[in-house]
């Protein structure tokens, strides 16, 4: 049995218990927020922009705490799931990994490569295993794009393209998705997925050139970029700045040499296959969902006594990197080179 310790209790931390609570695995030991009514909750109904279990929940015989260093001094647990705002992933993970615990940390990973660069020492120097919810990499349509492609089967990308939009987040604590300072605004919080996603699928570009929609506070509420490749190019656009009633589609879309791979979650099928010469056709998905996923491959991973590797503070790292670079070549209005 792995037992885990869950700090932040809005959208992401409803989530995962949830998902805690279909896992045979989990024993969910300690929860930690500092506002002491959302540990009392009764429904895992979390009101973000993917739809999640509305099922009721008993937290009873859960310990609680408002003070998250109470909760890892008392301990009993052997991993910290962290839910918080971007701005605290970098302290409450290296407290916790200095504590001697495992970690899952929500994604973005951090605000900055400096609190990144902190977050991998604390890592190699604790010796423990952490890893962080870049969720797409465990999304069963985006799982077999990236089995179609590695197949060779249909040849060389010659086009990638990746769209992710929302209506503005609504169900934060405090407005704080929204808030440059503590999310980095949707060109980090959201649209790292897809950059994440564009490094699993495509390795590193040589260069991007981004532009985007630029709020008071400076921060990015939506981005569109460009990729160059020695041999292709690849395209990503997403934010929240739709309106309230159009809620929340993600898309990606490749062109190969022997055939085109869509997928567009307002469609049904979501993921299509049209081959050169051949029939377009449905791509059978497996069940779940990409936090599913992931939270069930980690806590195996705990249980084994080592990770996949699918998602690694290294990869997770990176992905924030290009992001910072497209945020940079949005301010500086020019193409920059990637360089890490």
């Amino acid at each position: 049995m792995v037992r885990v310790a869950l700090s932040g209790l809005g959208f992401m931390g409803k989530t995962h218990l949830g998902i805690y609570q279909k896992l045979g695995n989990i024993e969910i030991v300690a929860l930690n927020d500092f506002r002491k009514e959302n540990m009392d909750i009764t429904s895992l109904d979390a009101g973000g922009n993917i739809q999640t279990s509305s099922a009721s929940i008993n937290l009873g015989g859960i310990r609680k705490y408002t003070d998250y260093a109470a909760m890892l001094k008392d301990g009993g647990f052997d991993f910290v799931d962290i839910c918080l705002p971007t701005c605290l992933h970098a302290e409450y993970t290296i407290k916790a990994l200095e504590a001697g615990f495992h970690v899952f940390c929500e994604k973005p990973m951090a605000l900055t490569n400096e609190e990144t660069g902190a977050m991998l020492k604390a890592v190699g120097k604790s010796g423990k295993m952490f890893s962080v919810g870049q969720c797409l990499r465990f999304w069963p349509a985006y799982v077999e794009i990236k089995k179609l492609m590695d197949s060779k089967k249909y040849g060389k990308v010659k086009y990638a393209e990746f769209a992710r939009f929302s209506a503005p987040p609504t169900w934060d604590w405090d407005g704080w998705m929204s808030d440059g300072k503590r999310s980095g605004n949707a060109a980090l919080d959201m649209h790292v997925h897809d950059v994440d996603m564009l490094l699993f699928l495509l390795g590193k570009p040589d260069s991007v050139r981004s532009n985007g929609v630029v709020e008071k506070d400076g921060s990015i509420s939506h981005i569109a970029s460009i990729y160059a490749y020695p041999d292709f190019v690849a395209s990503s656009v997403g934010g929240w700045i739709c309106s309230d009633s159009f809620g929340f589609n993600m898309r990606a879309f490749f062109v190969l040499e022997g055939a085109t791979i869509e997928m567009d979650f307002s469609k049904d099928p979501v993921l299509v296959l049209a081959p050169k010469g051949g029939k377009k056709t449905a791509v059978v998905l497996p069940e779940g969902d990409g936090y599913y996923h992931e939270l069930a491959d980690f806590t195996a991973g705990i249980a084994a006594g080592k990770l996949s590797g699918t998602v690694t503070a290294a990869s997770a790292a990176e992905s924030v990197r290009l992001t910072l670079m497209e945020i940079e070549s949005v301010k500086k209005g020019r193409e920059l080179p990637v360089a890490f």
